[in-house]
């Protein structure tokens, strides 16, 4: 082989390696912001059931503990 053949492949090895390493770092920020974005609605929801289940048992002990009520 000459120099130039030796250079074009290692241009095309440097190429495809540069491709892979972009898309892994792609393919690593989509994992992260849709794990990130799970997180947040998973919260949400915790918060939203908190919430609920807060009111659900201030209005049960409303009413046991409702001495006015005759």
């Amino acid at each position: 082989m000459n120099f130039y053949a030796d250079l074009k492949e290692l241009g095309y090895l440097w190429f495809y390696t540069m491709l892979a390493v972009a898309v892994l770092y792609w393919y690593i920020e989509h994992v992260k912001e849709n794990a990130g974005q799970l997180m947040y609605w998973r919260g949400r929801k915790d918060g939203w059931d908190l919430h609920r289940r807060m009111t659900s048992n201030k209005v049960k002990t409303d009413e046991v503990f409702d001495y006015d009520k005759d």
